[in-house]
């Protein structure tokens, strides 16, 4: 004779707890033990003494950048120094005389 368990089954896991016709939502996580933390993987070992080895280097798109040596300060003073100036005034003109709006006069 078959399990209970398994004839209720569907799609190979059990139905949904329901409570008052809703479902009820189960959110499953990973238990540790308080107080100590998880153990360590021979990986996770070796990225933790290579990222102290490699703090001061920086990824800029997946290249090792080198700070002045990429980018000399006397080619970035050029390149921001001489910025052309606006030829039109883009500002909204300030006129003196006081804006009338049409409007009908009460009766």
């Amino acid at each position: 004779m078959p399990n209970s368990a398994e004839t209720e089954l569907k799609a190979g896991h059990p139905p949904a707890d329901k409570a008052g016709g809703m479902r009820i939502t189960q959110h499953k996580t990973e238990k540790t033990v308080s107080g100590s933390p998880p153990p360590q993987t021979n990986i996770e070992v070796a990225l933790s003494n290579s990222a102290v080895q490699t703090q001061n280097r920086q990824l800029i798109n997946g290249v090792v950048a080198k700070g002045d040596a990429d980018f000399p300060a006397e080619a970035v003073k050029a390149f921001h120094e001489n910025k052309p100036l606006p030829t039109h005034d883009l500002r909204p003109k300030n006129s003196q005389q006081p804006k009338f709006v049409q409007q009908p006069r009460k009766q």
